[in-house]
């Protein structure tokens, strides 16, 4: 489980480390010299100080931050605990540089997970989970074995479809480490019918709450709470918490710290065929270190043949020359009584939803596009031929 608390003030920690290592008189001479300091009113405040006091002293009240978690939207029962405060405190106050890259994070992979939980109709609200496991970094792995966006360990990722072996870790993938939660997740919420201990028991195992459950006589994680392991008691605080981050940070003062644009603005290709992305880098003109990046799951930057494919994710200005390269396409196709077109995916798309709209087949649009599965991506292109009377000019 991601801790908040490990992005605090380090630097302050150091210089009070450096402080009591130093020998009499020079400790007194330093504090007179800190108090003049404070007495003469700081004409040069610590940006970091003002951002503490602004958060912890500013304009919003305890009783205001106790309806902000009353009012959030969660699939559960959210409470206005010591636990969730002390989270919020960590994300708002000691770890909030931390908490604004999580923010920028957000932009790239919050709408893959929205995707995902449409797909599988679970609540949306559960695309909070991935910043209390890893901070919404893709390539972070846990003491125990776990990583990825979601935590996985190799033997779980195995159970749901994931492949990890010396060339390819899928837990890095956020589209498959995505799809593989979503159906993890809602298996644990066919055997206990609550979302919190569905979270519960995504943490520490469906055995233990499971236990927890028999010596309460209660399936309520409110109820059962204290009868978890350490870690999950903390699990759903921190949830809660993380939800009011994204939901009130720019009240506290928090703004997103955006990752590179070439990141931000992406297109994703399901792709069978070999390649290397150090050679797509060269031909499309992106940075290598930014296209694995985008890509993380491919150890070596190897993307092997894959009958099922492999999404690949490339930058949206290099885009149409990475469809030209390496898709299979007749770009010279052209359909009596239709007008070509492009599409791009957003979260919720199924081919056959799409193939509705486009008034055409499902197997159209596959062949189209040359798709050998109808699995879709978010932020997918899609070619498309529509019928001239739906064409708006």
């Amino acid at each position: 489980m991601f801790n908040p608390h490990q992005f605090c003030f380090a630097k302050g920690r150091l210089c009070l480390t450096k402080l009591k290592r130093m020998k009499f008189p020079w400790t007194i001479l330093v504090t007179a010299m800190l108090m003049l300091a404070v007495s003469k009113g700081h004409t040069n405040p610590n940006p970091e100080t003002l951002h503490y006091s602004y958060v912890a002293e500013g304009n919003v009240s305890a009783e205001v931050v106790a309806t902000r978690i009353a009012e959030l939207k969660l699939p559960f029962e959210g409470r206005n605990t010591a636990q969730v405060r002390s989270y919020i405190r960590s994300y708002l106050v000691e770890g909030y540089r931390g908490s604004e890259d999580i923010l920028g994070r957000a932009a790239i992979y919050f709408p893959i997970f929205e995707h995902y939980l449409r797909l599988y109709n679970l609540p949306e609200e559960l695309k909070f989970l991935p910043i209390v496991e890893s901070a919404l970094r893709p390539t972070v792995h846990s003491p125990v074995g776990a990583a990825g966006l979601w935590q996985f360990t190799a033997s779980t990722a195995r159970l749901y479809g994931l492949t990890v072996n010396n060339q390819i870790d899928e837990r890095l993938d956020p589209h498959k480490s995505t799809e593989a939660a979503a159906r993890m997740l809602a298996a644990l919420y066919q055997q206990f019918g609550d979302w919190g201990l569905v979270l519960a028991a995504y943490n520490c195992g469906p055995g233990r709450v499971r236990k927890a459950i028999r010596s309460v006589g209660k399936k309520d994680y409110w109820a059962v709470q204290r009868s978890l392991p350490r870690e999950s008691q903390r699990y759903i605080p921190g949830f809660i918490a993380a939800a009011y981050l994204m939901n009130y940070h720019s009240a506290h003062n928090l703004t997103p710290d955006y990752p590179d644009y070439d990141m931000l603005e992406t297109n994703t290709f399901i792709i069978t065929k070999s390649l290397h992305l150090g050679t797509v880098a060269r031909q499309i003109g992106v940075n290598y270190q930014i296209l694995r990046k985008l890509n993380p799951s491919f150890q070596n930057g190897l993307v092997s043949a894959n009958s099922k494919g492999n999404f690949i994710t490339i930058p949206a200005r290099a885009s149409q020359l990475f469809r030209n390269k390496y898709l299979s396409l007749d770009n010279n196709l052209s359909i009596a009584g239709h007008t070509k077109s492009q599409y791009t995916t957003v979260a919720g798309d199924n081919i056959e939803t799409l193939a509705l709209l486009f008034q055409c087949k499902a197997q159209d649009i596959m062949s189209w596009n040359n798709l050998s599965t109808d699995q879709l991506a978010v932020n997918q292109q899609l070619i498309i031929f529509l019928p001239q009377r739906v064409v708006r000019p």
